[in-house]
């Protein structure tokens, strides 16, 4: 039965349960302080699907979302007042464990327990609660502290068929649960019980705060604040201007910085000002590279020049720039301003573009030609006819860089060393896809043999002024589809709106090999049939960055790729650990039907930075998303690299 506490933000837990008749496999995430969402992936132990059990699909299944949204937290009140809390349960899907609560919890921090009451509705019917006590909390030895005993009163009505599905689930001797928890490392929960009078039930659960840690392991190979050595010498007869750019250009790569270019100016009053063109190899938030960057002129900028102008570059086109005084820099140098203060003074803002022939340029490199790099190619699939998870395991071999410096590449190459993708069909056999198959087939790409060209595309980008950008993208996306995309997005330094629009065309690629092909599938019931096929898709976008709340807010209206117009929503939460989860609803004219009911795409996903596992600071992330199903309606393809995540990663504060 549900209570009215909460995680800490940023949670997230993997558990598993064995509860007769039931295995039960959940996630949670705690998304905010007064939001938690899960999920369950429910067997039916010796039940068979109808359909897809003779096939090898085991036992019949059933998904789940869940949420929970706290009105009151016992936290709130220093425990003296109940906490309050409503929730629903597996609203979205089938919905055949669907219930809907209200709940009260109240803790005795003295007495070390707490108690929850509770009244629910459709599964959960009428009045429930618990007990639990933990009643070495205070003892001294760590590994008793977690053991906790647990009682509830159950409100599910089991012998009702509506409330419980399974036949093998009906018998019910008592309505109260018994239990005992056991909480280790903070981190692992495991529980014994005793339920309906009748059965065992044991689960296991492992949960870590994803949102909020700073890394499985201490940065130690980051360098500190660059403080020494401080290097003061004027531009002259003893140091030379090509001297005091490589003085300046080796402290910046030991801090994570490639210095692009170096140039100087005046301005009307025929003071001398510094230009320094810097690309982020390191950091991934921008409060962190102020911080290095303020550390660094304050120590290696001699008197002559009165500003300095750092212009932060990314993907081949700049971003924004901050504007120093340099009055204000020797302050902070000597401990007369704090950090806050000379960021005040030193706001970021957009890109000023200075003539060529106004600014002395002494050094320059180009951004690097090349970047060899490893990674694991993988693909899932839940749901299989032939078995609940297919997967196929690889790995793939990039490179990337910029050519003249400011025109971005990427190629990925993929192979696949071992799966069980072989028996997977590009048909859905219960339900098959009646609109043009642009992403149904995808399976026949997964199970593609040797070595593949899984990526190959170049894109330039630009900085117009005013906070305009634009890209221009052209080459193989994706496994399926390769073209020419081009993209206008508004992203001024200090709103927290922008817009853009975005068009592509598209040629669907062959199954295997560098070739295209001209015509696509169409089912008709199960009767394929091939029409000619260009693909396109065109958007307006709409974005919004709230951060107070730590939510990022994505509208796209527009031409999908399956000629289906329609609306894209898309909501992402982000935490100081660079976590990201999000979420996406796509509405379209698209008609795409499931058992009998119109189906619009949605789904979930996360990216999380990958150095929360290292010892030093990088950009690396990793992400994975999915689909409620896996269909035609509301599929868009991505061009390249995104203007608004790219913009977006140089801008992010923790």
């Amino acid at each position: 039965m549900p209570s009215a506490r909460m995680g800490n933000v940023g949670e997230v837990g993997l558990g598993y349960a064995s509860v007769s008749p039931y295995r039960l496999y959940s996630l949670r995430c705690q998304l905010a302080e007064r939001l938690e969402i899960s999920g369950n992936y429910r067997v039916f132990k010796g039940i068979d699907d109808p359909i897809l059990s003779p096939l090898g699909f085991g036992d019949l299944s059933d998904k789940g979302a869940n949420f929970k949204i706290a009105i009151i937290r016992p936290e709130d009140s220093e425990y003296n007042l109940p906490g309050f809390a409503f929730g629903m349960e597996d609203f979205l899907g089938t919905r055949n464990f669907a219930a809907k609560y209200f709940v009260l919890t109240k803790v005795w921090k003295y007495y070390d327990c707490e108690a929850s009451i509770g009244y629910g509705f459709d599964r959960i019917r009428g009045l429930f609660g618990g007990l639990l006590w933990m009643p070495f909390r205070k003892c001294d030895n760590e590994y008793l502290q977690g053991i906790a005993l647990a009682a509830e009163y159950d409100g599910i009505p089991y012998r009702s068929r509506n409330a419980e599905r399974h036949p093998d689930g009906h018998k019910q001797k008592s309505k109260f649960n018994l239990g005992i928890k056991y909480k280790l490392w903070d981190q692992l929960d495991l529980s014994l019980s005793y339920v309906r009078g009748c059965k065992w039930a044991f689960s296991a659960g492992y949960y870590y705060n994803l949102g909020e840690t700073k890394g499985l392991i201490p940065k130690i190979d980051d360098p500190l604040p660059y403080t020494a050595p401080k290097i003061y010498e004027p531009i002259g007869a003893r140091r030379s201007e090509e001297m005091f750019a490589l003085d300046l250009a080796y402290p910046f790569l030991k801090q994570g910085f490639e210095l692009l270019e170096v140039s100087f100016s005046y301005d009307n009053c025929f003071n001398k000002r510094l230009h320094l063109k810097v690309f982020n190899t390191s950091f991934r938030t921008e409060d962190v590279v102020r911080e290095r960057l303020n550390n660094l002129l304050a120590n290696l900028i001699p008197s002559e020049f009165s500003s300095v102008i750092v212009v932060i570059e990314s993907e081949g086109f700049p971003v924004h720039e901050y504007a120093y005084d340099m009055q204000f820099v020797r302050m902070f140098a000597v401990n007369e301003l704090c950090e806050f203060e000379l960021e005040v003074l030193t706001p970021m803002r957009e890109v000023t573009f200075y003539e060529s022939f106004r600014k002395k340029t002494i050094f320059s490199q180009n951004l690097y030609p090349y970047n060899f790099y490893l990674e694991p190619k993988t693909h899932t699939l839940f749901g299989s006819a032939k078995g609940k998870f297919k997967y196929s395991l690889g790995i793939h071999v990039g490179v990337d860089g910029y050519f003249w410096d400011n025109i971005y590449y990427s190629v990925l190459l993929g192979y696949n060393f071992f799966g069980d993708l072989g028996d997977v069909q590009d048909v859905d056999r219960l339900n098959p896809s009646q609109i043009i198959n642009v992403r149904s087939d995808i399976i026949n790409y997964y199970k593609a043999s040797g070595i593949t060209v899984d990526e190959a595309f170049i894109q330039k980008n630009w900085n117009m002024g005013r906070g305009w950008y634009s890209k221009l993208a052209f080459g193989y996306f994706e496994e399926a589809y390769a073209g020419i995309g081009a993209e206008f997005l508004w992203y001024p330094v200090c709103g927290n709106w922008s817009f853009g629009v975005e068009g592509a065309l598209f040629k669907k690629r062959s199954y295997r090999g560098l070739g295209f092909q001209n015509k696509i599938r169409k089912l008709h019931g199960f009767y394929p049939t091939y029409q000619n096929f260009l693909g396109s898709q065109y958007f307006a976008n709409l974005y919004y960055r709230w951060d107070f709340a730590k939510l990022d807010f994505k509208v796209s209206v527009g031409k999908f790729l399956a000629n289906d117009f329609g609306v894209r929503y898309e909501v992402a939460r982000y935490f100081p650990s660079g976590l990201e989860v999000y979420f996406w609803y796509t509405r379209t004219n698209g008609h795409d039907r499931i058992n009998g009911e119109t189906y619009y795409d949605k789904g979930i996903g996360f990216s999380m930075p990958l150095d929360i596992f290292y010892t030093y600071s990088s950009r690396e992330r990793w992400g994975y998303g999915m689909n409620a199903w896996l269909r035609d309606v509301g599929v868009r393809v991505e061009t390249g690299l995104d203007l608004y995540d790219t913009i977006t990663l140089e801008r992010e504060r923790n």
